[in-house]
């Protein structure tokens, strides 16, 4: 197994590779014998046990600014479910990864405070009753199910069909080329932007709620300009920080999970393998 561990954005590889994305990176699983990926291509090379053990820390969110964070395991595993035959290697490695990851999470990590992001934005939400989503994807359907705490209502705006949204009970769904209208609530309001839109957008949302005490922004582009909410913002960035104030009492957790990690890569690496095709089945 070889990877090309990289930040997103960078310039294309051949074509062949499958190619893992999340908003923070990139990893290409490439062809170990492949000369023009030895040679040329952008981003961090690594190969077996070294490759293996990267993937391992990434999938239990320890190489995330949010350490521990759980978003990842399900990007990976929506990654794999898309592989086509071409790379069924990828899934079979993928699926030991996965069970790996698991067990290190359950053994070292569950309870480490607030891991996703639906935890952590709660943390903001005390002081008023009625919460507001931009966004229909991954990020949203994770942190709308930490919303309707405490009889809060939830506003969710998107682009899609109402009817192609899957949106928590309770919640109520409003489309964004319906944006411009009265008022829809007096009560005091945070708005969590769970989607790459512009500032525009979330603008034009905060002028539908008169009383809007914050706007947490999950996007990790915010764009070339602060928001003009009138209101306080709290960035990505501020959350990672608030995170890494509260892993200190965590080390010791997350250096046990580390070693675990680096005992699994070490089985990996001397894992027997049954090959039907000969030593030709090594490059399948």
């Amino acid at each position: 197994m070889a990877i090309l561990h990289r930040e997103p954005g960078v310039a294309p590889l051949s074509g062949r590779e499958a190619v893992w994305r999340t908003c923070l990176r990139e990893v290409a699983f490439v062809d170990a014998t492949a000369a023009h990926t030895r040679r040329s291509a952008a981003g961090q090379r690594l190969e077996e046990g070294a490759a293996y053990q990267l993937l391992l820390e990434i999938l239990c969110g320890l190489q995330s600014p949010m350490l521990g964070e759980t978003q990842v395991l399900g990007q990976f595993k929506a990654f794999l479910g898309s592989i086509d035959e071409d790379h069924a290697w990828i899934k079979r490695i993928g699926q030991r990864l996965l069970t790996d990851a698991r067990d290190v999470r359950t053994k070292h990590l569950q309870g480490l405070g607030s891991r996703s992001y639906g935890s952590a934005v709660r943390r903001d939400l005390d002081d008023v009753p009625h919460a507001v989503v931009i966004g229909t994807g991954k990020l949203a359907a994770e942190v709308l199910p930490f919303l309707a705490d405490d009889g809060r209502s939830v506003d969710q705006w998107g682009r899609a069909d109402a009817n192609d949204v899957a949106v928590v009970p309770g919640a109520i769904y409003r489309r964004l080329d319906a944006i411009d209208g009265e008022p829809v609530v007096e009560a005091a309001t945070a708005i969590i932007v769970a989607a790459p839109v512009s500032a525009d957008v979330i603008e034009a949302v905060a002028t539908r709620y008169p009383n809007v005490r914050r706007v947490i922004d999950l996007r990790a582009d915010v764009g070339d300009r602060a928001l003009a909410v009138g209101c306080t913002v709290i960035g990505l960035q501020d959350l990672f920080a608030r995170m890494h104030d509260q892993q200190a009492s965590a080390l010791l957790r997350i250096d046990a999970a580390r070693k675990d990690i680096a005992w699994r890569t070490r089985q990996y690496e001397l894992r027997d393998e049954l090959r039907p095709f000969g030593w030709d089945d090594l490059c399948a």
